[in-house]
């Protein structure tokens, strides 16, 4: 995989596709999170982001990954109508790298409480500081065409996960964070199907959550963080 490196600290893999597969921190540089409000809508959110990096002291460069939150999963048109506008903010802000997009991005339609419109649910930027490894890899459905159930999707997945970190420079062991997104009837069977394999050492969250398009089920993303915070 390619990589390519933003002036904000980070490094990351390109993609054609409105976010990076993944990101992580150069030396000198560490990658933190900071979680908005419950239902902040995106717009307030790309403020909110402004403002929180302005008061850092921290470049637009040093953002590095978003994480959405959306009513309920697209069809591929409406998909693509929804990053046009995500598209318009991110190259307002000057993150385009050599024709990509750097931020990571999870993007998720919740079961539970889902939100009216489309939300920010938390960021992540580069701080100055010294440390292990950072990172964040993007969200990632199962491939399309897995067949075995549920554990092969995970299989599929976490495989997913592996390539982008290693393309990186990081690994399970630099994780401290990892979420399977997926429905509330998948919860019992994806218990007793899959192997958590090297997942398992930082420990899985699960959510309640469908990926954006309407095409899948499944989703898994992994970090690495130096810390988390909420506004």
């Amino acid at each position: 995989m390619n990589v390519l490196k933003s002036p904000g600290g980070i490094r990351f893999l390109p993609t054609d596709g409105p976010f990076s597969a993944g990101v992580a921190s150069e030396s000198g540089y560490q990658i933190v999170r900071v979680r908005l409000p419950r239902h902040t809508p995106l717009e307030q959110g790309f403020r909110r982001v402004e403002e929180t990096l302005q008061k850092a002291g921290r470049p637009l460069t040093s953002l590095c990954a978003m994480e959405l939150r959306i009513p309920a999963p697209l069809t591929r048109k409406g998909f693509d109508e929804f990053n046009q506008g995500y598209l318009a903010q991110h190259e307002a802000w000057g993150l385009r790298i050599e024709g990509h997009m750097q931020a990571a991005r999870t993007n998720v339609a919740p079961e539970l409480d889902p939100p009216s419109e489309p939300c920010l649910h938390a960021f992540c930027h580069t701080v100055i500081g010294h440390g292990r490894g950072t990172f964040v890899i993007s969200g990632s459905p199962e491939p399309p065409g897995t067949e075995g159930g549920l554990g092969a999707d995970w299989d599929a997945m976490q495989n997913i996960m592996e390539e982008r970190m290693s393309a990186l420079g990081v690994s399970w062991a630099d994780a401290n964070d990892v979420q399977f997104y997926g429905p509330r009837d998948a919860h019992e069977a994806f218990a007793l199907a899959a192997d958590p394999g090297p997942v398992a050492a930082p420990g899985v969250r699960w959510f309640f959550s469908r990926p954006p398009v309407e095409d899948f089920r499944l989703e898994l993303d992994v970090r690495g963080l130096a810390r988390d915070t909420f506004i």
